[in-house]
């Protein structure tokens, strides 16, 4: 009998310590929207001080990633200047901003972690500048962080308006501003 009882105190034991207990948890993974911007080089300049720019034009040349986004979802991008005229070297000017016009194209996805990018349509090209918002680009989805080389222009047909203009420094300020879709 005593054996029994040690033999059944064992096999009892062994079956409470066999015995598996499980917990549960509920995870929430909250999703908001997140869009953010940046700008890269905060100052852009075109010179104007050769014979041939009077004539031909000029540009800033391709500012590298210059507009960079990381938007959760579809996005617009738009840019515009700070009024209709530049601000001349003595204060307000006649010379309108539409004479120069920019141009974006993209340099994809600078994370190197988006394997498939956004679809995007309506890159601006040669858009003469505003200062109202003009979309630059809509993409239809997220991305990661995005970049887009910009190009700051004065085409041959709006070079002469700057001839008989006083030497200095003609200054605007352009916003860009992304905007869910």
């Amino acid at each position: 009998m005593k054996k029994l009882v040690n033999t059944l105190f064992v096999t009892l034991g062994l079956l409470t310590f066999g015995t598996t207990l499980a917990q549960d948890t509920d995870l929430t993974v909250n999703v908001d929207s997140s869009y953010d911007i940046e700008i890269s080089q905060s100052t852009v300049a075109i010179d104007m001080n050769l014979p041939t720019h009077f004539t031909n034009g000029n540009e800033s040349g391709a500012q590298q990633d210059h507009v960079k986004v990381v938007a959760s979802s579809a996005y617009k991008v738009t840019a515009k200047a700070s009024a209709t005229t530049f601000n001349g070297p003595n204060g307000s000017s006649t010379l309108d901003v539409s004479n120069v016009e920019l141009t974006l194209t993209d340099n994809g996805d600078l994370s190197g972690n988006q394997t498939t990018p956004s679809t995007l349509s309506g890159q601006a090209s040669g858009l003469p500048l505003s200062n109202s918002d003009q979309d630059v680009v809509t993409a239809n989805g997220g991305d990661l962080n995005r970049g887009f080389n910009v190009n700051y222009a004065i085409p041959a047909a709006n070079a002469a308006n700057f001839l008989n203009l006083d030497d200095g420094a003609y200054t605007t300020t352009v916003t860009y501003t992304i905007v869910p879709q």
